[in-house]
């Protein structure tokens, strides 16, 4: 009976090995329930090998719930079910599914009970933009935030003009017409700026020479 060789096993067990990645694994936050993490590698794509493996581990952990990645700040938010799992063990075995070499914990600037302003209000963008995706795709990609709530705003301020003096706590039309005009033009500057560039390049197209 033939024997595989000890090296070609070793080779073949170290194959499916996630790819070594030089920097351990920042736990930012943590209270029960959530986690959240950062590294350099996770400032990349869904399907970046990093990414997708530690996504992949922490999709296969008893109790979890949800998954968040954001390459702008290169951090992961995982939801579980308190009790089902240790935060400790999940956050080890995503680190090693994806390559880290190992885990650290950013408790001189963190504490484990509250978030620093910088992480509370990047986990706020995270969920902004969760919700404004979700939207996005329900809307067919026509419309999302930045359309719907100065739209809002109009109903708003509708509603406000109809029942004048009888709006209760509702603000006032011109107001609510104000800050939802307001609104949109600040998160349309991009399109404005190049509506007015086009419109000043036609009339000086058109304007008759001297």
């Amino acid at each position: 009976m033939s024997h595989a060789h000890p090296k070609h096993r070793k080779r073949e067990e170290n194959a499916d090995d996630p790819p070594k990645i030089n920097e351990p694994l920042r736990l930012v936050h943590h209270h029960p329930a959530y986690l959240r993490a950062r590294a350099k590698a996770f400032e990349s794509t869904e399907d970046d090998a990093a990414v997708a493996a530690a996504r992949a581990a922490a999709e296969t952990t008893a109790g979890f719930r949800s998954w968040s990645h954001n390459s702008k700040t290169g951090s992961i938010v995982v939801q579980y079910e308190p009790g089902a799992v240790d935060p400790d063990d999940l956050l080890k075995h995503i680190a090693t599914a994806a390559g880290f070499s190992g885990v650290e914990s950013d408790s001189a600037t963190n504490s484990a009970t509250e978030m620093n302003r910088e992480e509370l209000v990047s986990a706020f963008m995270d969920k902004v933009q969760d919700i404004n995706g979700v939207i996005r795709d329900a809307m067919g990609g026509r419309a999302d935030l930045r359309e719907l709530v100065p739209v809002a705003f109009v109903v708003t301020s509708v509603v406000s003009f109809v029942l004048n003096d009888a709006r209760g706590r509702l603000p006032s039309w011109n107001s609510a017409l104000y800050h939802g005009y307001r609104v949109f033009m600040h998160w349309h500057r991009r399109e404005q700026r190049e509506r007015e560039s086009s419109t000043d390049t036609s009339a000086r197209n058109e304007s008759p020479e001297r």
